[in-house]
């Protein structure tokens, strides 16, 4: 008896260890975390320290930076996004180590695309690994909910060793799973974590068409509820164990709830996919492409959606205090 409640007490133990281990996804202090990039006085800070607005203007953009840079983690931010005419604005969230590998680096994405008064914001996910630019594996997506109805929303990344999964409001749109024959096309080296505001003119809204009119500037973007969840930093005590910490964690792990979620938000917003995109790749398959069920019927041979997608005045139904 003494030493089964012995075992019982060694379990409990590492239980309770563990639980005190469990990956910290609450908001930090922006100067806690981040840093200035660029921009100068457009970039400002909330008088509580836990928010900052960027702003473009004829002059400049402007961004922050990460302090550390992480292997694997968890990062995520609110955004609330400018109005009226943004044509040609982009807003971007994301992991790059651009400026330790200029020739091979890797990179995950959020860019938001600003549009024409009266057409909403879409979104942008990407990823690049070992300098892979050249098979970019772009999706965007309709923002469900425009930024005039609910404000804000949010954006967060996890990146695993196994999985890449990018949230909106909670709600998985898009999971990556690496699989052998990506090799070095999926993200692997430590990566900083960025937000920008920049000129996108040339391509951002309908391929360079419609081009930033500073007539509406300054243009702002509020960045808040700032993440950094992340392995491999030099304030990580325990590298190892943080990785246990993600891999376990909600934000990684797939349930069926969050896959259906996942795949009714992909139904009802992808408006395009590089893995459909027999134009620009003619034969290459992209080994991740394996989510959409109606194959390439649902898609135009350039990757476009052939689907009506509509907008909706409700947030999405999944949802997780933990994202």
């Amino acid at each position: 008896m003494a030493a089964a409640s012995a075992l019982l007490m060694a379990a409990l133990a590492v239980f309770a260890a563990a639980a005190a281990a469990a990956l910290d996804t609450s908001p930090v202090p922006f100067d806690a975390g981040y840093a200035p990039l660029f921009g100068g006085d457009n970039l400002v800070r909330s008088a509580d320290g836990r928010s900052v607005t960027l702003k473009l203007d004829r002059y400049t953009g402007s961004g922050f930076v990460s302090k550390s840079a992480y292997r694997h983690g968890f990062f995520g931010a609110s955004i609330k996004l400018p109005g009226d005419y943004t044509a040609g604005v982009v807003v971007a969230f994301y992991l790059s180590n651009w400026d330790e590998y200029p020739k091979n680096h890797d990179e995950l994405d959020f860019e938001l695309l600003g549009n024409r008064r009266g057409h909403g914001w879409r979104v942008q996910t990407n990823m690049y690994g070992n300098g892979s630019t050249a098979r970019g594996r772009e999706e965007r997506y309709h923002l469900p909910v425009e930024p005039t109805v609910t404000g804000v929303h949010r954006y967060a990344i996890a990146w695993t060793p196994n999985n890449i999964v990018f949230y909106l409001d909670g709600v998985p749109i898009r999971e990556v799973v690496r699989v052998p024959s990506m090799g070095g096309d999926f993200p692997s080296k430590p990566m900083s974590v960025y937000a920008t505001i920049w000129d996108g003119s040339a391509w951002a809204t309908d391929g360079g068409k419609y081009k930033v009119d500073y007539a509406y500037a300054p243009f702002a973007a509020e960045f808040s509820d700032l993440v950094l969840s992340g392995c491999g930093a030099g304030n990580v005590a325990d590298p190892e164990g943080c990785q246990v910490d993600l891999l376990t964690h909600d934000v990684a792990v797939m349930a069926p709830a969050k896959r259906a979620a996942m795949r009714g938000f992909r139904e009802q917003h992808l408006t395009y996919t590089a893995c459909r995109d027999r134009v620009r790749y003619k034969t290459t398959v992209f080994p991740e492409c394996d989510d959409l069920a109606d194959g390439d019927s649902s898609f135009h041979l350039w990757g476009e959606s052939k689907k009506r997608r509509r907008r909706s005045s409700s947030p999405l139904q999944y949802s997780s205090s933990m994202q």
